[in-house]
């Protein structure tokens, strides 16, 4: 069987519904943006949004903030369970990182569990390295680590 194609394309509002759906089912309840939040995030002037789709369905999306004129902070990167580990969560990235670099933003931030090997393993493929854990950092109950990712020099 085959899968349908890919497509990487920014967030639309009519697309709120289902993110916020989608992060639901990827995050316990603890973990897991509130409406309010997703809103504000999704809506601020430095967010970039971007929502992988098959076939007309959205199997995930990637949200970050830009920070300043060089850094940004990825908040969240969901990819809906069935369609796991096919590359979903790299794409996003990718798409994320060629958005970031277009804005001359070199920095990327994002926190990420101690226990979300899956998630740690992606990250360091995307060159993001290790810099520090956050003790209590998702609502007091879980560590996380602090990762970053510098994009490469221009030769």
């Amino acid at each position: 069987m085959t899968c349908p194609p890919l497509r990487i394309r920014s967030f639309h509002p009519a697309d709120f519904e289902e993110l916020f759906q989608i992060d639901q089912v990827c995050f316990p309840e603890e973990i897991a943006f509130s409406r309010g939040e997703l809103v504000y995030y999704l809506t601020h002037p430095g967010s970039i949004a971007r929502v992988a789709e098959a076939a007309g369905d959205i199997l995930g999306f990637v949200l970050a903030m830009t920070g300043s004129r060089t850094s940004s902070r990825i908040l969240t990167l969901d990819v809906v369970p069935e369609a796991r580990r096919r590359r979903i969560g790299t794409a996003l990235m990718n798409a994320l990182h060629a958005e970031l670099k277009r804005k001359g933003i070199t920095v990327s931030i994002l926190e990420v569990g101690v226990l979300n090997t899956p998630a740690q393993r992606l990250y360091e493929k995307l060159r993001y390295r290790q810099v520090e854990t956050l003790a209590g950092y998702y609502r007091g109950k879980e560590d996380a680590y602090r990762m970053i990712r510098k994009a490469p020099e221009k030769r």
